[in-house]
């Protein structure tokens, strides 16, 4: 049932887990310059999902005027427009060619108004590799250095078969995109609405044109080729929830465990449109600038929504140390 649901602690208070996340936000520190020094850059960048494919200030979230009594809840009310800015990226946490093998990602903040805005982060990929905070730094530790040693270090970390199924589960999300417009992405972690445990995800609109395969294999090709159906149409997206079922199907803590449309189907509840626009040209790259400029973070929420589990509770302090670290590198370095 949805209101038969807990958290579980690492180490068994939130205080003590608060510490260990400490240390792993110092880790991906690490990590983060690692990336760094591999990309020949002078300052560092995001920790992962670095290279920015495209980014727009303009877009709505329009919910449905059916929305359902039990997701009524904060801004997300029936018939509400919500103004919103939506940074898509390129996984991997050092710039590379969008025809490259990679996960996507995109970050969608809503204005809430009165200064307040919600973020909502989404992988085109329906689960995490990473069962927990700790395993998901580990990896990230382990695949930053060398490449040679990586299974073996992985297999000496977690065992060889829990190794096989995290590089079989990255294998799997790092395929090449024909189009940002055309790829489904998921929460990967629940979050709180209201007092009832959610997954989310964003559909691709159902009547979205194909596109080529071969765009996306020159160095901007997915820039190029969202920036190209920009120019003819506005882009969308349908926003979808996925309810609790139970520990068994739809479990919190675990993130590496899909919730499947069978366990708890899709209930799509709004659209998000990213209007028609040149985002090729001065003002569109002006604008990709400053939503590039963004730390988005899961926290970014009010309390009604607010992140479950391991991973998501992480998030709160890596995501900060990381952003901190590229978006105030001379203060980062002073402590």
């Amino acid at each position: 049932m949805e209101n038969d649901w807990t958290e579980i602690y690492e180490g068994g208070s939130p205080e003590t887990e608060k510490e260990i996340f400490r240390q792993l936000a110092q880790t991906m520190l690490a990590v983060q310059e690692a990336n760094r020094q591999k990309a020949g850059a002078v300052q560092a960048s995001r920790a992962l999902h670095a290279k920015v494919i495209a980014a727009v200030s303009n877009a709505v979230l329009s919910i449905d005027e059916n929305l359902p009594e039990s997701l009524r809840v904060g801004h997300f009310q029936p018939g509400a427009s919500l103004a919103a800015a939506v940074r898509f990226s390129n996984a991997s946490g050092v710039p590379q060619p969008d025809g490259t093998p990679d996960m996507r990602g995109v970050a969608v903040r809503l204005d809430t108004g009165a200064g307040t805005f919600h973020d909502l982060l989404m992988t085109n990929f329906p689960v995490s590799h990473a069962r927990n905070a700790r395993q998901f730094v580990e990896f990230a530790s382990i695949a930053s250095g060398d490449r040679t040693q990586m299974m073996a270090r992985l297999e000496q970390a977690f065992g060889q078969s829990e190794a096989k199924r995290l590089v079989e589960a990255i294998a799997k999300g790092m395929r090449p995109s024909r189009s940002i417009a055309l790829e489904r992405f998921w929460s990967r972690g629940a979050i709180l609405w209201g007092s009832a445990p959610v997954r989310f995800n964003l559909i691709p609109d159902a009547d979205a044109v194909d596109a080529p395969f071969d765009i996306a294999a020159r160095g901007e090709g997915l820039r190029e080729e969202l920036a190209a159906r920009l120019a003819e149409r506005d882009v969308r997206y349908r926003l979808a929830i996925q309810h609790y079922k139970s520990e068994l199907v739809t479990p919190i803590e675990d993130g590496a465990v899909e919730w499947t449309e069978i366990a708890s189907p899709s209930i799509e509840i709004a659209t998000l449109r990213i209007p028609k626009q040149d985002i090729q040209g001065v003002d569109g790259r002006h604008q990709m600038s400053a939503i590039d400029a963004l730390a988005f973070n899961p926290w970014n929420a009010p309390a009604l929504f607010r992140p479950l589990g391991n991973l998501n509770r992480a998030r709160r302090d890596v995501y900060g140390a990381t952003a901190r670290h590229w978006q105030h590198p001379s203060a980062a370095k002073e402590n």
